[in-house]
């Protein structure tokens, strides 16, 4: 019999192959292979005849190996399905502003090339396109998502901002008129009401809380005007805060992704892949591709609670200036870990300074829950009413104690602690001798420093005059026309006792200075360690 008809006699019932796979080392045993393909001269069908059974096997166990190895959750979801089942919910917003003659005129002197066509033509070109003197709307457009069947929708408070009228459009083509039920601008956040006679369809909340870096996100809403647009990404960062933007810089928590968000998305749905809605598409970076921004759906709930009851937002607030705990105020303080929020300063007349908080302590927890930032004690009194009470557990100098604080409004609070307006400034005399070792000038205070720096009459202290860039003060936030008014928990009046309490460290030691910032109103520690030669 020849090597091919032995092949082809196979009883390929006995061909036994036995795989074991442990640790990823396989055995791999055959049996009962016929004696015509174990001749030498047919070593090349048996090789073929090898392959073909025992290929799949192999492949089959790396494939199974493979699945056990796969990280979870990097199977890529079904977009289609979410994208059908949550279209229905999220609506194309148009915002009309009727602009009065009055306005326009003012509009064309402060903004003289406010439009491209003006800028081109110039003004009367510009002025022929409407009628004088009448009346002009100006559109704009965005997105949102309705949160209940009865008509509710959230969307941004950029979006309806100063609108006279307000036109919904959902993705069947239908149209509604809109009222603002409440806005709360702090958090850029506005809640709309339709009447659609019917119920609506509702997109789901999920938990921003526990979102992923890393995790896949979709974006459903209006950009450029293209209704009903599709994108999607990953959640870039956590927490971020947006300086340039924000109304109130100390509540922003915003999430970041690589979705494509672009002007009109704005008040749309950032969806999780089970197509719960875990943020409102809310900004973009000028200078970047695919940095967006999204107010985590936690935060807005509960915004929208107060905006559905209410109309309005009212904020727990305490009257304090805080930061986070650095190692050097760690070492400095004698703390036993760096959580907390470190109080800076205490404003006169507010719930902290009644409650007997003082510049220095820790807080570490509010009403039992523990409190780990600065940023966290924010958002936990800001979730508070005003006129609550809240119990304070804090750390002063090295010893647990607890305080009872009455909550007032964050808004009137932030209100009445701005500073006022500063007037114009001379130019100063020369300082004294740049200090090496700090990298800053501190100089008595003057009739003509307190003029030029709009330092109230009762303030004492030591004036900085001068920081070097490259040394450690300016590192840590002291400027030109900040006052020292502690040295090392010692009060100091003027630049003489300043040097004096300065002398007493050695190199590589930390200092605690006070600084008070006059321009601002600000109040703060700041931990400095003494060069080492």
């Amino acid at each position: 019999m020849s090597a091919l008809d032995a092949l082809r006699s196979v009883d390929y019932s006995l061909l036994k192959v036995k795989v074991h796979d442990k640790k990823d080392m396989r055995e791999i045993t055959m049996l009962n292979l016929p004696r015509q393909l174990r001749r030498p001269a047919n070593r090349v069908l048996r090789c073929l005849l090898l392959a073909a059974f025992i290929l799949p096997l192999i492949s089959s166990g790396a494939a199974a190996q493979a699945r056990d190895i796969q990280a979870p959750g990097l199977a890529l979801p079904n977009f289609a399905d979410i994208v059908e089942r949550i279209k229905p919910a999220v609506v194309s917003i148009t915002s009309t502003e009727i602009i009065s003659p009055e306005r326009q005129k003012q509009d064309r002197r402060n903004q003289p090339f406010h439009d491209p066509f003006e800028f081109f033509f110039g003004p009367e070109r510009e002025r022929r396109r409407f009628n004088e003197g009448e009346e002009r709307r100006e559109d704009s457009g965005g997105s949102g998502f309705v949160v209940s069947d009865d008509g509710f929708i959230l969307t941004n408070y950029h979006v309806i901002e100063d609108a006279d009228r307000i036109l919904v459009r959902f993705a069947d083509k239908t149209e509604l008129p809109a009222e603002v039920v409440g806005t709360d601008p702090p958090t850029d956040l506005a809640l709309l009401k339709v009447d659609a006679g019917k119920p609506l369809p509702t997109v789901p909340f999920g938990d921003s809380s526990v979102v992923r870096v890393g995790e896949w996100v979709l974006a459903i809403g209006n950009p450029l005007a293209y209704e009903h647009t599709v994108t999607v990404g990953v959640v870039s960062a956590k927490a971020r805060k947006l300086p340039e933007l924000s109304r109130d810089f100390a509540l922003d928590n915003f999430i970041q992704t690589d979705a494509a968000i672009n002007f009109g998305n704005s008040g749309g749905p950032l969806l999780n892949t089970r197509g719960e809605v875990i943020g409102i598409n809310s900004a973009i970076s000028r200078f970047g591709q695919g940095i967006g921004f999204a107010v985590p759906i936690n935060m807005a709930q509960e915004v929208m609670k107060q905006l559905m009851t209410s109309g309005r937002v009212a904020r727990g607030f305490l009257g304090i200036s805080i930061s986070e705990v650095s190692p050097e105020k760690q070492e400095y303080f004698g703390l036993k870990s760096r959580e907390g929020a470190f109080v800076e300063a205490v404003t006169p007349g507010f719930p902290a300074e009644k409650a007997g908080l003082r510049k220095g302590d820790v807080i570490t927890s509010v009403d039992g829950r523990r409190v780990a930032t600065s940023d966290e004690l924010i958002r936990t009194i800001s979730s508070k009413a005003p006129d609550s009470k809240v119990r304070l557990q804090l750390i002063r100098e090295g010893k647990e104690m607890q305080l009872t604080a009455m909550l007032a409004d964050r808004k009137e609070g932030l209100n009445a602690a701005q500073g006022r307006p500063r007037g114009p400034r001379s130019d100063p005399q020369e300082g004294a001798p740049l200090d090496k070792a700090l990298g800053m000038v501190v100089e008595d205070l003057s009739a003509e420093s307190r003029r030029y720096y709009d330092i109230p009459s009762g303030m004492e202290g030591a004036l900085v005059t001068r920081v070097s860039q490259i040394g450690p003060s300016f590192e840590q936030g002291i400027r030109e026309g900040d006052i020292i008014t502690e040295v090392n928990r010692t009060r100091i009046t003027d630049a003489s006792q300043y040097r004096a309490q300065i002398s007493r460290a050695e190199p590589g030691d930390i200092i605690a200075l006070y600084v008070e910032t006059p321009r601002s109103g600000g109040r703060r520690f700041v931990t400095l360690r003494i060069p080492k030669e």
